[in-house]
């Protein structure tokens, strides 16, 4: 019985820490926007560096364990590579062996100047014509008379290859049932893979495209730009070496109201904006998990390889770009408080 219950709780400690790690429970721990936003900047302001710490310190964990996932495929991916080549070619139907001499003709022919590399050429064109012949079954030969016929003989030679083709596929039918039933199943996969990225990716965009609407609208401009003059006119105050105080404190006043009336204009637009980013984001996870899956399928089709990625990185990574909206939450805050306009220009 102790050996069971040891068992269940190791089993339960080690998804436990596997759960952690995945967007929903990095998710769960985003603080909200703190109340009081365009509240003036004076003193200390215990709430927003509060908010701001809390931010950091997730955007921190999230850019390791991001760093993390991605350092593993890429290990994954080194570590492949001369697989992923011999796969590759194996589709092509070119033998390992004379794929292995070209890749050594490659290596050997490097800084190869003069007759050397004129023969290491001819040595690559006479390899490359043998491995066109075994992945197309044409000669280099054909492929150049091929250029010089005129249409009539271009048209005779695409008839006699059709029916080449045809005898092929008549000689093991099934053979070749089996190989387009594949290939049809690849492409549909690819197809609903990219159909999937395309339709979380236009959402996405939806919000980036509100964020950059939100500054760049007739209003915001407009009301920055008023305040941009003021701010010029107190200067020019300073520069005067205007002594009526009570007409720089005046001025002072007016530049802080606009600067309030600017940030309770945007920021609960932005606000708005960026609750509706976290419900699509919620909303999206799990299927950024299933296109994450489907991704990982069609990269094992095309290389041969499947590295088995840990689930949860491209839902890591939406919550990050969420992260680095939540944290301009203060970002229309420019209320500066009369201190600093009072003989410091």
């Amino acid at each position: 019985m102790k050996t069971t219950l040891a068992v269940f709780v190791l089993f339960f400690s080690i998804n436990f820490l596997n759960a952690q790690t995945m967007p929903e429970s990095f998710l769960s721990m985003l603080p909200n926007p703190p109340g009081g936003i365009c509240d003036e900047a004076v003193g200390e302001n215990p709430a927003k560096r509060a908010f701001i710490e809390k931010v950091n310190e997730i955007d921190h964990q999230l850019d390791e364990e991001i760093l993390q996932r991605r350092d593993k495929v890429e290990n994954k991916m080194e570590g492949s590579q001369e697989q992923m080549m011999k796969n590759a070619m194996a589709r092509t139907g070119v033998s390992p062996q004379l794929m292995q001499q070209m890749m050594a003709l490659e290596k050997q022919s490097k800084g190869a100047t003069g007759n050397q590399a004129k023969a290491y050429k001819e040595q690559k064109k006479a390899l490359a014509g043998q491995m066109m012949e075994q992945s197309m079954n044409m000669s280099m030969g054909e492929i150049e008379n091929l250029k010089n016929l005129d249409k009539e003989g271009k048209k005779a030679w695409a008839e006699a290859y059709a029916t080449e083709k045809k005898a092929e596929v008549m000689a093991d039918p099934k053979a070749y049932q089996d190989k387009n039933a594949k290939l049809m199943k690849d492409v549909k996969l690819v197809q609903k893979q990219q159909h999937l990225a395309d339709s979380l990716g236009s959402q996405a965009i939806k919000y980036m495209r509100q964020f950059a609407e939100l500054d760049s609208s007739k209003a915001a401009v407009d009301a920055l730009t008023q305040i941009k003059q003021e701010e010029d006119n107190l200067n020019e105050m300073y520069k005067q070496g205007n002594s009526n105080n009570q007409a720089i404190a005046s001025q002072v006043d007016k530049i802080r109201n606009m600067q309030k009336n600017y940030c309770n204009m945007q920021t609960p637009k932005y606000l708005a904006i960026l609750s509706n980013y976290k419900v699509f984001l919620q909303a999206s996870l799990r299927h950024y998990h299933r296109l994450e899956k489907m991704t990982n399928q069609v990269t094992a089709q095309q290389t041969g390889i499947d590295f088995q990625p840990e689930p949860g990185l491209m839902g890591l990574e939406q919550i990050r770009d969420y992260l680095r909206k939540l944290s301009n939450a203060y970002q229309y805050n420019q209320i500066r408080p009369a201190a600093v306009f009072m003989g410091a220009q």
